[in-house]
């Protein structure tokens, strides 16, 4: 077969949505040619990894932060020369999806649709944004406001028609919001594809470290408000735990990560919390891997997830987990759920002083893994349905 994928984001980026694209289409690469189309940020126009080659274009947010800018043309002329089996897009609210949602039909190969999630599926109230409209000064901002509140309200009621035009959709587990969605709506063209982790967390059994150890909470995810990392520095902080350490990675500087840090440099001072907490950015995929070997107890404070990689790392490698209950966290045994800092605060204490409680967890979560989140299975699961197809 040769399948084709068009990916917001793809190797050497280090998110959730890239690593799980980057190992589908390296094991499909395997026994089948395969190319990937992704978003060009500051990396090579065209590069081959892993048996992969890899073509970039430019693709831009507008003002209601969807994809409708950007080099669409040259992104179509890799279809159409390539001429794909299949043409996999990743993610609903990408640029592959808003793009060539509406000309599928026109497009060479079988559409299979893989989502993470859609942030879109909230509750959207246009007339109560207009009555909320300011004159004068205001006025601009909250135009914009109720313009956004239309667009993706308007987005949100054509997703089912424009998912029903794919031949496959896959979903990340049968409970989440965008899976009940369409399932709601009547489309019947789908299946469940979970996230999985390299073999390589699997190698580390985090309950069977020796307790004496300096106890080490880690969180890996991207530095945004609705990871909420600032949460887990104050509970750390607010449980003054000794002989651990807060470790939080992020995969780029931005005004977020610089509060942050203000916030560590504060308790510092006020604390003796100096060199307890570790704040990396952009660091490669060794170092966290390196940094995770040494972790105990994985800790998100997130307010919104689909399927948290990370978590599925954690899990693998034995971690106690701590976790808010978004996404398919609660799925996973042994995972501590918190809603209040407060909570989050007692948790972090309670790992600390009943290591039994941790290890029991730990052991929980990483047999879960063993049976659910292995690479191989999904690439062969993708690869028989992709076969079906033709």
């Amino acid at each position: 077969m040769k399948i084709m994928f068009l990916a917001i984001s793809y190797w050497p980026s280090q998110d959730g949505v890239s690593q799980v694209t980057q190992y589908l289409a390296e094991g499909l690469a395997k026994k089948h040619e395969v190319r990937v189309v992704a978003s060009l940020s500051s990396f090579n126009r065209g590069e081959e990894h892993n048996g992969v080659r890899i073509d970039r274009v430019k693709a831009r947010r507008n003002r209601y932060f969807c994809y409708l800018k950007g080099e669409k043309t040259l992104a179509k002329k890799y279809i159409l020369e390539y001429q794909p089996d299949i043409l996999v897009v990743v993610s609903v609210q990408s640029w592959g999806y808003d793009w060539f949602k509406r000309e599928l039909d026109r497009l060479p190969g079988k559409k299979v649709l893989l989502t993470h999630g859609a942030s879109c599926l909230k509750e959207y109230h246009v007339w109560e944004q207009v009555k909320k409209i300011r004159l004068r000064k205001q006025i601009l901002a909250d135009l914009v406001r109720v313009s956004n509140e239309r667009y993706w309200k308007r987005y949100k009621e054509q997703l089912p028609m424009d998912v029903a035009r794919f031949d496959l959709a896959a979903y990340l587990f049968q409970g989440e919001k965008l899976c009940q969605y369409m399932w709601q709506h009547g489309l019947r063209n789908g299946m469940i594809l979970e996230n999985a982790v390299e073999d390589i967390f699997f190698e580390r059994k985090a309950y069977l470290i020796d307790g004496a150890k300096e106890l080490v909470f880690i969180n890996v995810s991207n530095y945004e408000k609705r990871k909420d990392q600032a949460k887990l520095i104050r509970a750390y902080a607010a449980a003054d735990i000794p002989n651990t350490r807060l470790v939080l990675i992020g995969s780029e500087k931005n005004e977020y990560y610089n509060e942050l840090l203000e916030m560590k440099r504060a308790i510092e001072e006020k604390t003796d919390f100096r060199g307890k907490i570790d704040i990396w950015v952009s660091i490669p995929r060794s170092e966290v891997l390196e940094r995770y070997r040494k972790a105990d107890v994985y800790v998100s404070a997130s307010s919104w997830e689909a399927m948290s990689i990370s978590i599925c790392e954690a899990s693998a490698g034995g971690l106690l987990i701590l976790s808010t209950n978004v996404g398919h966290v609660s799925q996973i045994p042994g995972v501590q759920l918190f809603e209040t800092e407060e909570e989050l605060t007692q948790l972090m204490k309670q790992a600390y002083e009943e290591p039994d409680m941790r290890r029991r967890n730990g052991m929980l979560a990483n047999a879960y893994a063993e049976e659910n989140y292995r690479i191989q299975k999904k690439v062969d699961f993708l690869e028989e349905k992709m076969k079906a197809l033709l």
